[in-house]
């Protein structure tokens, strides 16, 4: 049996409700892990390992909890973005 991550136990109208509200706050609204990984489709691994070895979205720690910048997320996605896929 596989074991149920924070996005996996959200209903289909908990996860439209959080990319809505996503994308209609201002930029330097502040969003958790969780929502940043629904709203651009990266599991919470993915950002949890490049918080830890760089070249990531810029994030702020709080005691217990982490928190992404609107803005800083979309600026990091937009700068992801390819082309093409010829490798050279």
């Amino acid at each position: 049996m596989s074991r149920q991550t924070r996005l996996s136990k959200m209903t289909e109208e908990e996860k439209l409700l959080a990319t809505k509200l996503f994308w209609e706050s201002p930029n330097d609204a502040i969003f958790p892990p969780t929502t940043v990984a629904l709203v651009f489709n990266v599991s919470l691994q993915w950002l949890q390992l490049k918080r830890c070895e760089g070249g990531g979205i810029p994030f702020t720690k709080g005691l217990r909890k982490i928190s992404y910048a609107k803005g800083d997320v979309i600026k990091y996605f937009e700068g992801q973005k390819l082309s093409n896929t010829m490798c050279a």
